[in-house]
């Protein structure tokens, strides 16, 4: 009597972690377009590989808007510089008025110039560290496997 107690008690604790096992299958994902290589990712590595794109997509997405920007304000100012061109061409140089004004629609390029600049080189910065973090993700995270379940956890704040 004890004995067959034991045996149940041995295949039913068995039998459980089996149903369990198989309700919790491993959902395999991957970073990429590869088949994926290598242990399966820690969830701390995840989170940082989640990080990570993250921030490549956003600022992705927030550079394509600014250099559209920038663009736009370059067009401008080559557009402000032949119209100052032409208005130079046309302007009555004995009126010592004119000229000052022309000079100052000038100045006030030459300054719209430098902080064109100073904007562009700061996107210029911020284009190198998005191309950084796109080498980090490359790296770390491009083609490794991950448990599908642990993404979704740490998409919920776990």
């Amino acid at each position: 009597m004890i004995r067959s107690a034991v045996i149940l008690f041995a295949l039913g604790f068995t039998l459980v972690p089996s149903a369990h096992a198989a309700s919790d299958k491993l959902r395999i994902g991957i970073f990429g377009s590869g088949k994926g290589a290598g242990p399966l990712m820690t969830r701390a590595e995840l989170r940082e590989c989640l990080t990570i794109e993250s921030r490549v997509v956003e600022g992705s997405q927030s550079a394509l808007r600014e250099r559209e920007q920038l663009e736009k304000e370059k067009a401008e100012l080559i557009r402000q510089g032949e119209v100052l061109k032409s208005e130079f061409e046309a302007l009555d140089k004995t009126s010592l008025e004119a000229l000052q004004a022309h000079r100052d629609k000038e100045l006030a390029r030459d300054k719209a110039i430098d902080e064109f600049d100073a904007r562009s080189n700061a996107f210029n910065a911020r284009i190198g560290a998005l191309e950084a973090d796109r080498a980090t993700f490359n790296q770390r995270c491009d083609n490794r496997r991950f448990d599908q379940a642990d993404e979704a956890a740490i998409r919920k704040g776990k």
